[in-house]
């Protein structure tokens, strides 16, 4: 009879593990640390390394999560984008409704549902919830934007645990960036400090902007290539099915939820805009949403003189105007029997332009560049329209900062349309408007030098730079430059572009 071996292959004789099982452990431990090695590395700077972004504009939301979750109910919370920021006295409504007041709208580049998202856990019984999204294709549909949002949530970790799971993905895919600048700061032992109104220091107590803003500054008193179309086509179907759904989980937790207009600047409305298109407009929006409608639409078509620097935010008269009428609006639908009276005031328009003093002279030298682009004339100031005929293969340019005497402010659609050879433009400090369509033309255009400081008075789109080359680098020469315009509210679309040229 044949005996069978008394010690198993995979065993040595004192029935330890053997070299060949001692070295599977040994990889397969190797592998999980590597696995499992970002993550702990991910986790340890999320929680270790400063917040860089503290200082900015997406830097409020933190401070607006923590009033919402901190503020006792029965409360009135106001959601939105940044026109709930620069739309309202969350003060006065406080003192004409008797209850607290949350202004929880800040960027419309962060999604609507993100801000959605965090408020849901935090309406209670009795809580008055305006739903005050911009009429705008972006803020109506289910747009997330990852980098915007880390730099949000960075201000409170705790948010991370109220981010909807359908946007879990695209956050994920966004934090290697997000580390690498928090990286990079901490590194050079700085923050990001934009400049300008832009910052989280503009904000008050109750998350309203509160920085004086007396007159309209857009260059036209209203922004050209944002218009406002209330009209279905720019509602996506995947949006208001979202918004149903929340509105009916806030319901059940015994809130009253209004779909609200934001400020809207009359200026700005898509032609044909009538009656009949408004009213169908609103049915749809309580149709598809289920929300309570608080007020109609003709409520919040304003002036262009109360507003500041885009269609949806008021200077300090619009403010007072809409908050008027958000303020009747909530008396109304809560059955009060007062009605709020106040001094409204007029629209201001535009600043007044400073006359020159004629005993201090008027010569201005003339710029070297401008006898290579085509003007016209805007109120005292230039408008580049076109270039030159000797301007055609030229391979560098320079915007000039005056043209006949007057300062030049915008660059126009279509104005370096003839300008196929141009490699590299230089933008100085005197041009407030880039209009859509400008870089038309421009395929070979890679170099956009932005010798300026302040990114709040130039205003683009976020499609500015169609036209011009993919590789397009904008270029900026000091931190403070940088700074202003990488987290700027016109320009933090395109931070990917930009270059800090020492």
């Amino acid at each position: 009879m044949i005996k069978s071996r008394s010690s198993n292959t995979d065993k040595a004789n004192d029935g330890k593990p053997s070299a060949k099982n001692r070295r599977a452990v040994v990889i397969a431990l190797i592998t999980l640390t590597a696995i499992l090695l970002p993550f702990i590395f991910a986790g340890l700077s999320l929680l270790l390394l400063p917040d860089a972004y503290s200082e900015t504009f997406l830097g409020e939301l933190g401070e607006k999560y923590r009033l919402l979750k901190n503020t006792e109910s029965p409360k009135i919370v106001i959601i939105g984008g940044s026109s709930v920021a620069f739309g309202i006295d969350s003060a006065e409504i406080e003192k004409e409704t008797g209850m607290k007041v949350v202004n929880f709208g800040l960027y419309a580049t962060l999604g609507t549902k993100l801000m959605t998202d965090l408020a849901r856990d935090f309406i209670k019984k009795g809580d008055i919830v305006i739903f005050s999204p911009e009429i705008d294709s972006q803020t109506l549909s289910l747009y997330f934007n990852a980098e915007s949002a880390w730099q949000g949530l960075g201000s409170d970790l705790s948010m991370l645990a109220h981010v909807g799971h359908d946007d879990l993905g695209a956050l994920a895919g966004g934090l290697p960036g997000y580390l690498a600048k928090l990286w990079e700061y901490a590194l050079d032992g700085r923050k990001a400090s934009p400049s300008g109104i832009y910052r989280r220091d503009s904000f008050n107590s109750y998350g309203d902007i509160s920085v004086v803003r007396e007159y309209n500054v857009m260059t036209y008193g209203y922004d050209r290539s944002s218009v406002i179309e209330l009209d279905p086509n720019v509602v996506d179907p995947e949006f208001t099915e979202y918004i149903r759904r929340w509105r009916e989980t806030l319901t059940i937790n015994g809130a009253r939820v209004f779909f609200n207009y934001c400020p809207m600047n009359r200026e700005a409305i898509a032609p044909g805009t009538d009656d009949a298109s408004l009213l169908a407009f609103h049915s749809f929006i309580a149709a598809e949403t289920g929300c309570e409608m608080l007020g109609d639409p003709s409520d919040s078509i304003m002036d262009w003189g109360y507003f500041y620097d885009t269609n949806f935010h008021l200077n300090d008269a619009g403010v007072k105007v809409y908050t008027s009428v958000l303020i009747n609006n909530i008396l109304r639908e809560t059955g009060a029997a007062s009605f709020y009276l106040a001094d409204l005031p007029e629209p201001p328009g535009k600043k007044p332009v400073e006359t020159a003093d004629p005993s201090q002279g008027t010569d201005i030298p003339e710029d070297p560049w401008e006898k290579y682009f085509v003007f016209s004339e805007l109120g005292g100031s230039m408008v580049i329209t076109g270039t030159a005929p000797e301007a055609k293969y030229m391979t560098s340019l320079e915007i000039p900062r005056t043209a006949g005497g007057m300062p030049v402010i915008v660059l126009a659609a279509g104005a370096l349309k003839e300008c196929g050879e141009l490699t590299s433009l230089t933008i100085r400090e005197n041009l407030t408007l880039i209009e859509d369509g400008a870089f038309e033309g421009c395929a070979m255009l890679t170099s956009l030098s932005l010798k300026r400081e302040e990114a709040d008075n130039l205003e683009v789109s976020d499609r500015v730079f169609e036209g011009a080359s993919p590789s397009l680098s904008i270029l900026l020469y000091t931190q403070t430059s940088y700074d202003s315009f990488s987290t700027g509210y016109w320009w933090a679309h395109h931070a990917s572009r930009m270059k800090l040229v020492s």
